[in-house]
């Protein structure tokens, strides 16, 4: 079905739904015509559920459906962020993006393990096998990447996350930086070849992503082999790909021409089944299918991380209003919760403090109970975001009126989708 912006511009287009995303006071109007084309593709669903009178007791749904309604979430989320909010998300798509591709890539490593190894104090993994792409080259590549983002949290926090790469020294064989931004640079191309017509929904666009990725020899998920272990035939597939190269720019292919609001990367987004059926096959429905519920779990991620940073930046605020030098605190303590754990060195290169500076910070930050201090397995000290207790609810400490009629209906939408993805069999 399509849909013209134009065709309904006031909340009664809703049809008695009660959605107060649809209000003007707390969102864009992006952000309710969004949901308006939601109605408008699945209106079953959509006010089957939504209008209380009619709402079944087990409502089941589609993936579709459900992307739908994170991505309205995440755009309100988005459009209301308070102060703190997107620098911290930021530098959590930047830690999750980093560790995806690393990951793809074949590498084998701890949480715990990436950040000391991007701390400089010890290799990424035990053994690598050479063949691997270098773990410190791939994450320039996709450092400098971020770096000229349209969406400024994200190039800001790239810039200064990049000081703090102390990561040891690749042992190159000669053109790994030139191959991995090869590597980025097909993923550009590839996405700018789409021909995706405009529609404020991402769904056909992603389906149109997946498929020009499966159809190229970079990108596609590779056959099964067969390899001889004693003499017997045992079946093999090799994981490891190169698609987080697509994850990092597909936030820029979909905002917001597509649904996104601004061009965040989408880690862990494109995953591709075994083989790319004919299009005339019944396969193929199987395939669309696969990326909508891609679609589906990367935008739960996203929405999942946007309330972490949320919630944190909230607490934050709070802690930190009415201390002295609050300004770096208040910095080193987003990077901290968004990004991971860091040591001193780094945070002298991320804020141009000096040692002694450092110390203030961070003796400031523990006496507020939001850090913790910890040694590495070679004694060196690292800090990481360890607050005593989270807010449940950004509003009581951000100064938003809670008692107002809109907020009230704001927050009563929210959860009655949060109920829905809990009941749905595509939740977490």
């Amino acid at each position: 079905m399509s849909f013209s912006a134009g065709s309904a511009s006031t909340p009664q287009a809703l049809s008695g739904c009660r959605l107060s995303i649809a209000t003007k006071t707390l969102t864009s109007e992006g952000v309710y015509l969004t949901l308006l084309r939601f109605q408008a593709r699945y209106p079953d669903d959509f006010q089957g559920y939504f209008m209380p009178k009619n709402a079944p007791k087990a409502f089941e749904t589609t993936p579709a459906v459900l992307c739908a309604l994170l991505l309205g979430r995440i755009q309100v989320g988005i459009s209301r962020a308070g102060d703190g909010t997107l620098q911290i998300l930021a530098a959590r798509l930047i830690r999750e993006s980093l560790m995806a591709a690393l990951r793809q890539e074949g590498h084998e490593f701890t949480d715990e393990r990436f950040f000391t190894w991007y701390a400089g104090l010890e290799t990424l993994s035990d053994g690598s096998r050479p063949s691997l792409r270098p773990p410190k080259a791939l994450c320039q590549a996709i450092l400098t990447e971020f770096r000229h983002s349209p969406w400024q949290e994200l190039a800001d926090a790239s810039e200064s996350l990049l000081k703090a790469f102390l990561a040891p020294t690749d042992f190159l064989r000669g053109g790994e930086h030139e191959d991995t931004h090869s590597v980025i640079s097909e993923a550009r191309s590839l996405i700018g070849g789409l021909d995706a017509a405009d529609d404020a929904l991402p769904f056909d666009p992603v389906r149109m992503l997946f498929a020009a990725a499966a159809r190229t020899a970079r990108f596609a998920r590779q056959e099964r082999t067969l390899d001889l272990i004693g003499g017997i035939a045992v079946e093999r597939e090799d994981l490891a790909n190169s698609r987080w190269a697509l994850d990092i720019l597909a936030g820029g292919y979909l905002a917001p021409r597509h649904g996104l609001p601004v061009a965040m990367p989408i880690p862990g987004l494109v995953v591709l089944p075994l083989a790319l059926p004919d299009p005339d096959m019944p396969g193929a429905a199987n395939a669309d299918e696969a990326a909508i519920s891609a679609l589906h779990d990367a935008l739960f991620r996203l929405d999942r991380w946007l309330g972490d940073a949320e919630r944190d930046a909230a607490l934050l605020r709070a802690r930190l209003q009415d201390r002295r030098s609050s300004g770096r605190a208040l910095q080193l303590a987003r990077k901290l919760s968004g990004f991971g754990a860091l040591r001193g060195r780094q945070i002298e290169e991320l804020l141009g403090a000096s040692r002694p500076g450092v110390g203030v910070i961070v003796n400031s930050l523990e006496a507020a109970g939001l850090i913790a201090t910890h040694a590495s397995r070679n004694a060196a000290r690292l800090h990481s975001y360890a607050p005593g207790d989270r807010v449940s609810d950004p509003a009581e400490v951000s100064g938003l009126d809670s008692s107002s009629p809109d907020i009230e209906e704001y927050e009563a939408s929210m959860r009655r989708i949060d109920e829905l993805l809990s009941r749905s069999s595509f939740g977490e």
